[in-house]
Order: structure tokens, then C-alpha cells, then sequence
């Protein structure tokens, strides 16, 4: 065998080595700290997976739907759902692929989770709801509630995508990103390194918050292990984000929404003006309520703020 033969063979099984090796100390690491609450917790067995959710207080019903991303959870929900059970029996869910319920290594879509919700409502919670949704996984409630009727009452978006956004639909490119990030052993170790604490720390304090002297160790420590729970397997769902298999054109189902709806604005994110003006024209029943000194995610920046605006909007 030839020496160049033999270095490359030897720099190889050295990389797939450290490869491994790090895939390994992240399994072993990141959910160490047990940052994923589980009281008040139950699974739904679903025809997917197993579903996590949580349920508490007493009187009429709302759900909270975090945002779609392969770091998110009902974390993203804590300080509000305890606020809000004064008044209501509050659900939170953590949606397939996300935190403690299932992660398969299936193609993640919008039908997918129009169906979960749509199923949870009518097996768990059993009446028609109010649901609360943050930015990606509003479409899922636009989109479940466009299909049936008898299953939701209010609806409340946080941050909703914008059409721009929903349109992105899979491309040329899009099977070869999810094929690279699905690969067992090279994949998960692009996936980990994406990732990261540090990786998570700078989107909290760069996208998700406006004051990042407000991002706690513990809210980068409960994204982190969420991201890598079950050997990093939420990156089915990263890659199936990555090539916009999440996307659907929303406007029809918009435009004919007759249910009550308000979108909570952050008025601290560029663009996010022309995007509610978007749904406003298609919708002229829809109302907004801008909120500053935040970002993507209000309910984690300034939770206190976005519970009085979600009880006084059911209130009325």
C-alpha cells in the first residue's frame, strides 16, 4: 500500500474518530442538568410518537404552542402558563421533534403538525380551545383551524412568520441538506456543532431577545439539551427546516379566518411591520397589539407583559 494510501487512510479513520467522540461527549453532556421540567406532565401517544404535555389550573381551556425550531420546548411557555391558570386550564405541548416527546427521522411538514394539533385538541383536551402560537408554528393553527372549524376559538400569534418566509418551498437543494444532515455520524457532528451553547447564546442575544443582559444561563442550558435529547435526533426536524419542508402558502387559509385573532407584534424586529400589514390586508378583522423592548420571543423577555395581553384579549 502506498504511503500517501495509508496517511489518508489513517487522517480519515482519525477524523470519524473525533467525529464520533464528540457525538458521544454531547449524548453524555447536554442533558446532565435535567433543565426540561416534567411536572404536571403527561404523554399522548399519537400515531407519530409520543407527545409531551403538561396541564394545569382550571376553567375554560387554552394551548400553548412554542415555536418550531429543534432547540424549542414548552420551556418557552413556563412563566406564562402559571400566570394563566388563575383563570383557565392551560395545556403546553412539546411538538414532535421537540423537547421531551418524539423525535422520528421522518420529513418534518406544516400538514404534519396541522394534524398533531388537530388530533391533540380533539383526544386531550376534548373542547374547542383558545391556542396560542409563536411565530413558525402559527401557520400550523391558521392551517388547522382552515380545515376544521369546530376545533378553535381565539387565536393569539406571537411574532407569526411572514408570507415571504412561508413561500420559501423545498428546492433543488433542499433533499441534499436534509440527506447530509440526516447522515448518522457525519450529520449529527454538523448538527451538534451548529448547535451549540454558543451557538444558542447568540441567537437568544442577537434574535430571540432585545436586552441580552436578560438571557439566562438556564434558558441557553434548557435550548441546549432540548436541541440534543435522545442523541441529537432533533436533527430531523433542523433538516427538514433547513430545506423549507415546513413551508406552505397561508394567505387563502388567512383570508378566511372569521375567528377572533390578535397578533402580538415585538415592534424591535426589522421587517416585522410590512409582515402584519400583509396579514392586515388579507384580514381587515385581524387585530395587532405592538409591544417594544423585545424580540422574538416576548413571552420569555417580558412574560408578564404578553400575560396581560392574552387574558385581557379573552376576557373581552
Amino acid at each position: 500500500m502506498k504511503k500517501s494510501t495509508k496517511n489518508f487512510l489513517f487522517f480519515t479513520t482519525a477524523t470519524m474518530a473525533g467525529m464520533y467522540t464528540y457525538n458521544q461527549f454531547v449524548a453524555a453532556s447536554s442533558t446532565k442538568k435535567n433543565m426540561l421540567p416534567t411536572k404536571n406532565g403527561s404523554y399522548y401517544s399519537w400515531k407519530q410518537g409520543n407527545i409531551f404535555y403538561t396541564k394545569i389550573g382550571k376553567g375554560t381551556p387554552i394551548l400553548l404552542i412554542h415555536d418550531t425550531n429543534s432547540a424549542s420546548s414548552s420551556v418557552e411557555w413556563l412563566k406564562v402558563a402559571k400566570k394563566l391558570q388563575k383563570n383557565h386550564t392551560v395545556y403546553t405541548i412539546d411538538l414532535l421533534g421537540c423537547g421531551l416527546s418524539d423525535k422520528p427521522g421522518v420529513s418534518y411538514t406544516n400538514y404534519m403538525y396541522v394534524q398533531l394539533i388537530t388530533s391533540f385538541i380533539k383526544d386531550v383536551i376534548k373542547n374547542k380551545t383558545d391556542v396560542v402560537a409563536s411565530n413558525l408554528s402559527s401557520s400550523f393553527v391558521i392551517m388547522a383551524n382552515h380545515m376544521d372549524r369546530t376545533i378553535i376559538n381565539h387565536m393569539i400569534f406571537i411574532n407569526p412568520s411572514s408570507f415571504n418566509i412561508m413561500d420559501r418551498i423545498p428546492d433543488k437543494t433542499s433533499k441534499t441538506k436534509q440527506t447530509i444532515i440526516n447522515l448518522p455520524l457525519i450529520g449529527t457532528f454538523i448538527y451538534n456543532f451548529l448547535m451549540s451553547t454558543k451557538k444558542i447564546d447568540y441567537q437568544f442575544k442577537n434574535k430571540f431577545f432585545f436586552r441580552p443582559q436578560l438571557v439566562s444561563s438556564k434558558i441557553i442550558d434548557a435550548y441546549y439539551e432540548s436541541s440534543h435529547m435522545d442523541n441529537s435526533r432533533g436533527k430531523y426536524l433542523y433538516s427538514s427546516i433547513l430545506g423549507n419542508f415546513m413551508n406552505v402558502d397561508i394567505r387563502n387559509a388567512v383570508k378566511k379566518i372569521d375567528n377572533p385573532v390578535l397578533l402580538i407584534v415585538s415592534s424591535e424586529i426589522k421587517n416585522n411591520y410590512k409582515t402584519i400589514q400583509d396579514y392586515k390586508k388579507l384580514n381587515k378583522n385581524i387585530d395587532v397589539t405592538y409591544l417594544s423592548n423585545c424580540k422574538l420571543y416576548p413571552q420569555l423577555e417580558i412574560p408578564e407583559k404578553i400575560y396581560r395581553v392574552i387574558e385581557n384579549t379573552l376576557s373581552k
